[in-house]
Protein backbone atom coordinates (compact mmCIF):
# COMPACT_ATOMS: atom_id res chain seq x y z
CA UNK A 1 0.00 0.00 0.00
CA UNK A 2 1.65 3.25 -1.17
CA UNK A 3 -0.21 5.68 1.03
CA UNK A 4 -2.98 6.14 3.49
CA UNK A 5 -5.60 8.86 3.12
CA UNK A 6 -7.87 10.18 5.83
CA UNK A 7 -11.47 11.14 5.26
CA UNK A 8 -12.55 14.74 5.50
CA UNK A 9 -13.41 16.04 8.96
CA UNK A 10 -14.82 19.31 10.27
CA UNK A 11 -12.50 22.29 9.69
CA UNK A 12 -10.11 22.93 12.56
CA UNK A 13 -10.38 19.39 13.97
CA UNK A 14 -8.83 16.67 11.80
CA UNK A 15 -7.16 17.82 8.58
CA UNK A 16 -7.37 15.68 5.46
CA UNK A 17 -3.90 14.34 4.69
CA UNK A 18 -2.07 11.54 2.92
CA UNK A 19 0.53 9.53 4.81
CA UNK A 20 3.43 8.61 2.53
CA UNK A 21 5.85 5.83 3.48
CA UNK A 22 6.91 4.33 0.13
CA UNK A 23 8.94 5.52 -2.89
CA UNK A 24 5.79 5.39 -5.05
CA UNK A 25 3.99 7.61 -2.56
CA UNK A 26 6.92 10.03 -2.66
CA UNK A 27 6.61 10.22 -6.43
CA UNK A 28 2.98 11.19 -5.88
CA UNK A 29 4.14 14.14 -3.75
CA UNK A 30 6.55 15.25 -6.47
CA UNK A 31 3.78 15.05 -9.07
CA UNK A 32 1.58 17.25 -6.87
CA UNK A 33 4.39 19.80 -6.53
CA UNK A 34 5.14 20.06 -10.27
CA UNK A 35 2.28 22.46 -11.05
CA UNK A 36 2.44 24.23 -7.68
CA UNK A 37 3.80 27.75 -7.45
CA UNK A 38 4.08 27.41 -3.69
CA UNK A 39 4.01 24.82 -0.91
CA UNK A 40 4.09 24.81 2.88
CA UNK A 41 6.69 22.69 4.69
CA UNK A 42 7.40 21.64 8.26
CA UNK A 43 9.47 18.96 9.95
CA UNK A 44 9.41 16.91 13.14
CA UNK A 45 12.78 15.86 14.56
CA UNK A 46 13.91 13.83 17.56
CA UNK A 47 16.40 16.10 19.34
CA UNK A 48 14.71 15.52 22.71
CA UNK A 49 15.32 11.78 22.47
CA UNK A 50 18.56 11.22 20.55
CA UNK A 51 22.10 12.59 20.58
CA UNK A 52 22.34 12.21 16.81
CA UNK A 53 19.31 14.23 15.81
CA UNK A 54 17.47 13.51 12.57
CA UNK A 55 14.33 14.53 10.69
CA UNK A 56 11.55 12.03 11.38
CA UNK A 57 8.62 13.55 9.47
CA UNK A 58 8.22 16.09 6.70
CA UNK A 59 4.84 17.73 6.19
CA UNK A 60 3.97 19.29 2.83
CA UNK A 61 0.84 21.19 1.85
CA UNK A 62 -0.09 22.62 -1.53
CA UNK A 63 -3.24 24.65 -2.06
CA UNK A 64 -5.04 21.40 -2.84
CA UNK A 65 -3.69 18.70 -0.51
CA UNK A 66 -1.54 17.82 2.49
CA UNK A 67 1.05 15.05 2.78
CA UNK A 68 2.84 13.62 5.80
CA UNK A 69 6.05 11.99 4.57
CA UNK A 70 7.96 9.43 6.63
CA UNK A 71 11.65 9.92 5.75
CA UNK A 72 12.63 6.99 7.96
CA UNK A 73 10.78 4.77 5.48
CA UNK A 74 11.56 6.74 2.29
CA UNK A 75 15.29 7.34 2.41
CA UNK A 76 15.97 8.92 -0.98
CA UNK A 77 14.49 12.43 -0.96
CA UNK A 78 16.76 13.84 -3.66
CA UNK A 79 13.65 14.57 -5.74
CA UNK A 80 12.93 17.48 -3.39
CA UNK A 81 16.24 19.22 -4.17
CA UNK A 82 15.19 20.91 -7.45
CA UNK A 83 11.96 22.15 -5.85
CA UNK A 84 13.73 23.58 -2.81
CA UNK A 85 16.27 25.28 -5.07
CA UNK A 86 13.68 26.61 -7.55
CA UNK A 87 13.11 30.37 -7.07
CA UNK A 88 9.81 30.06 -8.96
CA UNK A 89 8.34 27.91 -6.16
CA UNK A 90 7.71 29.68 -2.87
CA UNK A 91 8.49 27.62 0.23
CA UNK A 92 6.36 28.59 3.24
CA UNK A 93 7.56 27.72 6.76
CA UNK A 94 6.73 28.81 10.28
CA UNK A 95 9.92 29.72 12.18
CA UNK A 96 12.10 28.44 9.36
CA UNK A 97 15.59 28.67 10.89
CA UNK A 98 15.59 25.27 12.60
CA UNK A 99 13.86 23.53 9.68
CA UNK A 100 16.36 24.94 7.19
CA UNK A 101 19.28 23.87 9.40
CA UNK A 102 17.94 20.31 9.59
CA UNK A 103 17.09 20.07 5.88
CA UNK A 104 20.57 21.27 4.94
CA UNK A 105 22.22 18.93 7.42
CA UNK A 106 20.27 15.78 6.53
CA UNK A 107 19.68 16.30 2.79
CA UNK A 108 21.94 19.17 1.67
CA UNK A 109 18.91 21.11 0.42
CA UNK A 110 19.32 24.73 -0.63
CA UNK A 111 16.22 26.84 0.02
CA UNK A 112 15.27 29.64 -2.37
CA UNK A 113 12.15 31.84 -2.28
CA UNK A 114 11.12 31.62 1.35
CA UNK A 115 8.12 32.97 3.25
CA UNK A 116 8.30 32.64 7.04
CA UNK A 117 4.96 33.21 8.80
CA UNK A 118 6.69 33.58 12.18
CA UNK A 119 8.93 36.35 10.87
CA UNK A 120 6.00 38.00 9.10
CA UNK A 121 4.00 38.05 12.34
CA UNK A 122 7.03 39.47 14.19
CA UNK A 123 7.24 42.37 11.71
CA UNK A 124 3.53 43.00 12.22
CA UNK A 125 3.94 43.36 15.96
CA UNK A 126 2.12 40.23 17.12
CA UNK A 127 3.13 39.31 20.66
CA UNK A 128 2.18 35.62 20.54
CA UNK A 129 4.12 34.17 17.62
CA UNK A 130 3.50 30.43 18.00
CA UNK A 131 1.71 28.74 15.13
CA UNK A 132 -1.12 27.63 17.41
CA UNK A 133 -1.66 31.18 18.69
CA UNK A 134 -1.67 32.69 15.19
CA UNK A 135 -4.03 30.08 13.77
CA UNK A 136 -6.40 30.64 16.68
CA UNK A 137 -6.28 34.44 16.51
CA UNK A 138 -6.28 34.98 12.77
CA UNK A 139 -8.16 31.98 11.40
CA UNK A 140 -10.17 30.80 14.40
CA UNK A 141 -8.57 27.35 14.10
CA UNK A 142 -7.59 25.42 17.22
CA UNK A 143 -4.26 23.60 17.01
CA UNK A 144 -3.14 21.89 20.19
CA UNK A 145 0.63 21.61 20.70
CA UNK A 146 0.16 18.63 23.04
CA UNK A 147 2.20 16.36 20.77
CA UNK A 148 5.05 18.81 20.32
CA UNK A 149 7.44 16.92 22.59
CA UNK A 150 6.69 13.42 21.26
CA UNK A 151 9.45 11.05 20.20
CA UNK A 152 8.93 11.29 16.43
CA UNK A 153 11.48 8.56 15.73
CA UNK A 154 9.26 5.85 17.25
CA UNK A 155 7.16 3.74 14.94
CA UNK A 156 4.32 3.20 14.45
CA UNK A 157 2.96 6.73 14.82
CA UNK A 158 -0.60 6.93 16.12
CA UNK A 159 -3.34 8.79 14.20
CA UNK A 160 -3.35 11.65 16.70
CA UNK A 161 0.35 12.29 16.04
CA UNK A 162 -0.16 12.29 12.27
CA UNK A 163 -3.13 14.64 12.58
CA UNK A 164 -1.07 16.99 14.75
CA UNK A 165 1.78 16.93 12.22
CA UNK A 166 -0.55 17.55 9.27
CA UNK A 167 -2.06 20.57 11.04
CA UNK A 168 1.35 22.26 11.06
CA UNK A 169 1.12 22.88 7.30
CA UNK A 170 -2.53 22.29 6.42
CA UNK A 171 -3.57 25.91 7.05
CA UNK A 172 -0.15 27.52 6.62
CA UNK A 173 -0.72 28.85 3.10
CA UNK A 174 -3.97 30.47 4.23
CA UNK A 175 -2.15 32.04 7.17
CA UNK A 176 0.61 33.19 4.83
CA UNK A 177 -1.88 34.99 2.58
CA UNK A 178 -3.49 36.78 5.49
CA UNK A 179 -0.14 37.91 6.90
CA UNK A 180 1.06 39.06 3.49
CA UNK A 181 -2.07 41.20 3.10
CA UNK A 182 -1.44 42.77 6.52
CA UNK A 183 2.21 43.42 5.68
CA UNK A 184 1.19 45.09 2.44
CA UNK A 185 -1.43 47.18 4.22
CA UNK A 186 1.16 48.43 6.72
CA UNK A 187 3.79 49.02 4.04
CA UNK A 188 6.08 46.37 5.50
CA UNK A 189 5.98 43.69 2.84
CA UNK A 190 9.34 44.77 1.43
CA UNK A 191 10.80 44.55 4.96
CA UNK A 192 9.63 40.95 5.23
CA UNK A 193 10.82 39.99 1.76
CA UNK A 194 14.33 41.23 2.53
CA UNK A 195 14.35 39.34 5.85
CA UNK A 196 13.12 36.18 4.06
CA UNK A 197 15.97 36.41 1.55
CA UNK A 198 18.52 36.93 4.32
CA UNK A 199 17.16 33.96 6.28
CA UNK A 200 17.16 31.66 3.23
CA UNK A 201 20.77 32.57 2.49
CA UNK A 202 22.01 32.35 6.07
CA UNK A 203 24.69 29.73 6.50
CA UNK A 204 23.84 28.34 9.94
CA UNK A 205 26.52 26.07 11.35
CA UNK A 206 25.35 22.82 12.87
CA UNK A 207 25.65 22.79 16.63
CA UNK A 208 28.82 21.03 17.73
CA UNK A 209 29.93 19.86 21.14
CA UNK A 210 31.78 22.60 22.98
CA UNK A 211 34.36 21.14 25.42
CA UNK A 212 34.32 24.47 27.26
CA UNK A 213 30.52 24.44 27.58
CA UNK A 214 30.74 23.49 31.26
CA UNK A 215 31.66 27.11 31.98
CA UNK A 216 28.18 28.19 30.83
CA UNK A 217 26.27 25.91 33.21
CA UNK A 218 24.16 28.05 35.50
CA UNK A 219 25.77 28.11 38.95
CA UNK A 220 29.24 27.05 37.78
CA UNK A 221 30.73 30.47 38.54
CA UNK A 222 30.03 29.98 42.25
CA UNK A 223 32.17 26.82 42.40
CA UNK A 224 35.73 26.55 43.66
CA UNK A 225 38.38 25.70 41.07
CA UNK A 226 38.53 22.11 42.35
CA UNK A 227 34.74 21.76 42.08
CA UNK A 228 34.85 23.26 38.59
CA UNK A 229 37.47 20.67 37.64
CA UNK A 230 35.02 17.94 38.69
CA UNK A 231 32.25 19.52 36.63
CA UNK A 232 34.53 19.69 33.59
CA UNK A 233 35.52 16.03 33.91
CA UNK A 234 31.89 14.91 34.35
CA UNK A 235 30.71 17.18 31.52
CA UNK A 236 33.16 15.53 29.09
CA UNK A 237 32.30 12.06 30.41
CA UNK A 238 28.58 12.74 30.07
CA UNK A 239 28.98 13.67 26.42
CA UNK A 240 30.77 10.40 25.73
CA UNK A 241 27.97 8.44 27.41
CA UNK A 242 25.32 10.40 25.51
CA UNK A 243 26.98 9.54 22.21
CA UNK A 244 27.27 5.86 23.15
CA UNK A 245 23.62 5.70 24.29
CA UNK A 246 22.35 8.01 21.51
CA UNK A 247 20.41 10.19 23.94
CA UNK A 248 20.62 13.92 24.69
CA UNK A 249 23.18 14.65 27.44
CA UNK A 250 20.50 15.88 29.85
CA UNK A 251 18.96 12.39 29.75
CA UNK A 252 22.18 10.90 31.12
CA UNK A 253 22.42 13.36 34.03
CA UNK A 254 21.30 16.97 33.99
CA UNK A 255 23.40 20.01 34.82
CA UNK A 256 22.14 20.38 38.38
CA UNK A 257 23.34 16.82 39.11
CA UNK A 258 26.81 17.65 37.77
CA UNK A 259 27.02 20.60 40.15
CA UNK A 260 25.75 18.54 43.07
CA UNK A 261 28.34 15.81 42.45
CA UNK A 262 31.05 18.49 42.42
CA UNK A 263 29.81 20.12 45.64
CA UNK A 264 29.05 16.85 47.47
CA UNK A 265 31.33 14.21 45.96
CA UNK A 266 30.21 10.62 46.64
CA UNK A 267 32.17 8.46 49.03
CA UNK A 268 31.82 5.31 46.91
CA UNK A 269 30.55 4.06 43.57
CA UNK A 270 27.59 2.40 45.28
CA UNK A 271 26.44 5.77 46.55
CA UNK A 272 25.47 6.59 42.97
CA UNK A 273 22.39 4.41 43.39
CA UNK A 274 21.16 6.73 46.14
CA UNK A 275 21.96 10.07 44.52
CA UNK A 276 19.00 12.14 43.41
CA UNK A 277 18.90 12.68 39.65
CA UNK A 278 20.94 9.58 38.76
CA UNK A 279 18.86 6.79 37.26
CA UNK A 280 19.35 3.15 38.17
CA UNK A 281 20.51 2.47 34.60
CA UNK A 282 23.20 5.16 34.73
CA UNK A 283 24.32 4.14 38.23
CA UNK A 284 24.57 0.48 37.19
CA UNK A 285 26.38 1.07 33.89
CA UNK A 286 28.58 4.02 34.73
CA UNK A 287 28.62 4.50 38.53
CA UNK A 288 32.13 3.13 38.96
CA UNK A 289 33.64 5.26 36.21
CA UNK A 290 31.79 8.37 37.39
CA UNK A 291 33.17 7.87 40.92
CA UNK A 292 36.73 7.33 39.62
CA UNK A 293 36.45 10.39 37.37
CA UNK A 294 35.40 12.55 40.32
CA UNK A 295 38.25 11.23 42.49
CA UNK A 296 40.81 11.83 39.73
CA UNK A 297 39.57 15.38 39.04
CA UNK A 298 39.73 16.22 42.76
CA UNK A 299 43.32 14.98 43.01
CA UNK A 300 44.69 17.04 40.13
CA UNK A 301 45.87 20.62 40.10
CA UNK A 302 42.95 22.74 38.84
CA UNK A 303 45.17 25.70 37.95
CA UNK A 304 44.71 25.03 34.24
CA UNK A 305 41.08 26.07 34.61
CA UNK A 306 42.03 29.66 35.35
CA UNK A 307 41.25 31.65 32.25
CA UNK A 308 43.94 34.08 31.05
CA UNK A 309 43.14 37.64 31.92
CA UNK A 310 41.44 39.37 29.07
CA UNK A 311 43.19 42.36 27.63
CA UNK A 312 41.36 45.35 28.97
CA UNK A 313 39.06 46.55 26.25
CA UNK A 314 39.13 50.27 25.92
CA UNK A 315 35.87 51.64 27.26
CA UNK A 316 33.78 53.39 24.63
CA UNK A 317 34.30 57.15 24.62
CA UNK A 318 31.81 59.32 26.49
CA UNK A 319 30.54 60.64 23.17
CA UNK A 320 29.74 57.10 22.01
CA UNK A 321 27.86 56.35 25.24
CA UNK A 322 25.86 59.54 24.86
CA UNK A 323 25.06 58.77 21.21
CA UNK A 324 23.95 55.26 22.18
CA UNK A 325 21.55 56.63 24.76
CA UNK A 326 20.10 59.06 22.19
CA UNK A 327 19.67 56.18 19.74
CA UNK A 328 17.93 54.08 22.38
CA UNK A 329 15.53 56.90 23.16
CA UNK A 330 14.77 57.23 19.45
CA UNK A 331 14.31 53.46 19.13
CA UNK A 332 11.88 53.25 22.05
CA UNK A 333 9.75 56.02 20.57
CA UNK A 334 9.83 54.46 17.09
CA UNK A 335 8.94 51.03 18.44
CA UNK A 336 5.98 52.47 20.30
CA UNK A 337 4.86 54.35 17.19
CA UNK A 338 5.10 51.22 15.00
CA UNK A 339 3.87 48.89 17.76
CA UNK A 340 6.92 46.67 17.35
CA UNK A 341 9.47 45.20 19.72
CA UNK A 342 12.52 47.48 19.99
CA UNK A 343 14.80 44.74 18.68
CA UNK A 344 12.70 44.42 15.53
CA UNK A 345 13.00 48.13 14.83
CA UNK A 346 16.77 48.10 15.34
CA UNK A 347 18.93 45.36 16.88
CA UNK A 348 21.02 46.47 19.83
CA UNK A 349 24.35 45.44 18.28
CA UNK A 350 23.69 47.71 15.30
CA UNK A 351 22.88 50.66 17.56
CA UNK A 352 26.17 50.12 19.41
CA UNK A 353 28.09 50.04 16.11
CA UNK A 354 26.44 53.28 14.96
CA UNK A 355 27.17 54.99 18.27
CA UNK A 356 30.83 53.99 18.20
CA UNK A 357 31.44 54.73 14.51
CA UNK A 358 28.70 57.13 13.37
CA UNK A 359 28.23 57.02 9.58
CA UNK A 360 28.48 60.30 7.72
CA UNK A 361 25.68 59.66 5.22
CA UNK A 362 23.17 57.10 3.94
CA UNK A 363 25.78 55.28 1.86
CA UNK A 364 27.98 54.81 4.92
CA UNK A 365 24.97 53.70 6.94
CA UNK A 366 24.11 51.16 4.26
CA UNK A 367 27.65 49.78 4.43
CA UNK A 368 27.43 48.92 8.14
CA UNK A 369 27.74 45.15 8.57
CA UNK A 370 24.34 43.55 9.14
CA UNK A 371 22.38 46.60 8.01
CA UNK A 372 19.16 45.89 6.13
CA UNK A 373 18.09 48.04 3.16
CA UNK A 374 14.63 48.51 4.65
CA UNK A 375 16.02 50.00 7.84
CA UNK A 376 18.12 52.48 5.87
CA UNK A 377 15.12 53.34 3.71
CA UNK A 378 12.68 53.69 6.61
CA UNK A 379 14.87 55.12 9.35
CA UNK A 380 18.10 56.32 7.71
CA UNK A 381 17.46 60.06 7.77
CA UNK A 382 16.16 59.90 11.34
CA UNK A 383 19.19 57.94 12.47
CA UNK A 384 21.59 60.41 10.88
CA UNK A 385 19.72 63.28 12.48
CA UNK A 386 20.09 61.70 15.92
CA UNK A 387 23.78 61.04 15.35
CA UNK A 388 24.39 64.64 14.30
CA UNK A 389 23.03 66.05 17.53
CA UNK A 390 25.56 67.97 19.53
CA UNK A 391 26.91 65.77 22.31
CA UNK A 392 27.69 67.45 25.62
CA UNK A 393 29.77 65.43 28.07
CA UNK A 394 30.92 66.34 31.56
CA UNK A 395 34.22 65.21 33.02
CA UNK A 396 33.99 63.30 36.28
Amino acid sequence: MDSEKTESAPAGEVPQYTLVATPDGFQRILEALVPASRAAFDIEADSLYHYFEKICLIQISTDQETFVLDPLAVRDLSGFAPIMDDPAVEKVFHAASYDILCLRRDYRFSIKNLFDTHLAALLLGYEQLGLDALLERLLGIAHSKRRQRDDWSRRPLVPEQLEYAAMDTHHLLQLRDLLEAQLEEKGRLSWAQEEFRALAGLETAEREFDPEGFRHIKGSRELTLQQLAVVRALYLLRDRYAREMDVPPFKVVNNSVLLDLARRPPQSAREMFRRSGISFRVARRFGGEIFRTIEKARSEDPASLVLPARSANKAPPREAKARLELLRVWRRAKAEQLQLHVGVVFPGNLLEALALFPPADLDALQAVAGMRNWRVREFGEEILKVLRKKIVTHDA
